[in-house]
């Protein structure tokens, strides 16, 4: 009964979660590219 109501939810779920890795991917990369970018900076 739950695929009729929603025949596209595990697609959905698939996608959600390839969404979120690449998040997760893309922060991590963000983050060391900040602090190899401001470590020259005296503070």
């Amino acid at each position: 009964m739950m695929w009729v109501a929603e025949p596209h939810l595990e697609s959905r779920k698939r996608i959600g979660l390839g969404v979120m890795a690449f998040l997760l991917v893309f922060v991590g990369l963000l983050y060391f590219t900040k602090r190899m970018i401001w470590s020259n900076v005296p503070h």
